[in-house]
């Protein structure tokens, strides 16, 4: 990838393509979660992103395909196919809600447990190797940034904007 060099001055905005913090991201979570995925896979197969939906399970318990569906970027029709493969291999089930019987609430299974600590394992490790190169000051700012830039994408991209008027 050949990369344009550009003089800005410090604290502007970068809108070059390269520079742009919208690529930047997207280029970097698809790597880190190719990365993910691929290890995943060669340890437990099928679904590349079973991952997401076991190590979701494994952070909050017992979820609906929704709520699922609410917390990764992944379409419904995918996390229904993810847990369609996760049923037939024992690591998850689905029940009924008790509370309410038209929900369907997918759960780890005591085999889906011990694969979500070892994906939590192997993230960890793949985290700390990834967010070494930072000082841990550096790292403490890093995450105040994520942290602030999530707040601030919360309140713009969550609301229907008409981003095509703004100048």
């Amino acid at each position: 990838m050949g990369k344009k060099i550009t003089e800005t001055a410090k604290g502007t905005i970068r809108l070059d393509l390269e520079q742009r913090s919208f690529y930047r991201f997207s280029l970097l979570a698809t790597q880190i979660n190719r990365s993910v995925a691929n290890a995943y896979v060669q340890k437990f197969g099928r679904p590349v992103h079973g991952w997401k939906v076991i190590t979701l399970l494994g952070r909050y318990g017992p979820l609906t395909a929704s709520q699922i569906n609410g917390h990764t970027t992944l379409e419904m029709d995918k996390v229904t196919r993810i847990v369609d493969s996760l049923v037939t291999q024992g690591v998850v089930t689905r029940d009924q809600d008790k509370a309410d019987r038209r929900r369907v609430i997918v759960s780890l299974t005591a085999k889906g447990k011990r694969i979500n600590n070892q994906i939590e394992q192997m993230i960890g490790t793949m985290e700390r190797e990834f967010l070494i190169v930072l000082a841990a000051k550096e790292r403490e700012l890093f995450y105040d940034l994520l942290d602030r830039l999530q707040g601030r994408a919360n309140q713009i991209f969550t609301v229907k904007q008409d981003w095509n008027m703004l100048k």
